[in-house]
């Protein structure tokens, strides 16, 4: 159990009904070949390393009443699957439909019982 500093909480102070203090980003590549599944290149890697990143296998616990800083605790139901997804967009799948993709993505509160993170 390991407690959040005050800058930390800070993000979660901050937010509100329609504010909400994550950070995204967004990054795009091309295929090394057609056959190749960047999804399940990506699963495979987290998969591969999850188990040395404590602090990805960690989720909040807030202090009653708010009287202290919330607590980052491992997570007992850690599920990797919730946490890398794959999402397709509909052709013609262009940047349009990507920027809408990531608005609706970026635009909700993150699960606080679970990880926060997603890829």
């Amino acid at each position: 159990m390991k407690q959040l500093s005050g800058l930390d909480a800070s993000f979660l102070y901050m937010e509100t009904p329609t504010t909400y203090g994550h950070v995204n980003g967004l990054a795009i590549y091309e295929r090394p070949s057609p056959d190749f599944d960047p999804y399940q290149a990506a699963y495979e890697r987290f998969d591969a390393l999850i188990g040395r990143l404590e602090p990805m296998r960690r989720r909040l616990v807030e202090v009653p009443f708010q009287l202290d800083h919330p607590y980052w605790i491992d997570d007992p139901d850690f599920d990797l699957n919730y946490h890398v997804r794959h999402i397709g967009l509909a052709p013609p799948g262009g940047a349009d439909q990507l920027a809408e993709q990531v608005a609706r993505i970026v635009g909700r509160r993150m699960d606080r019982s679970r990880p926060l993170w997603e890829a």
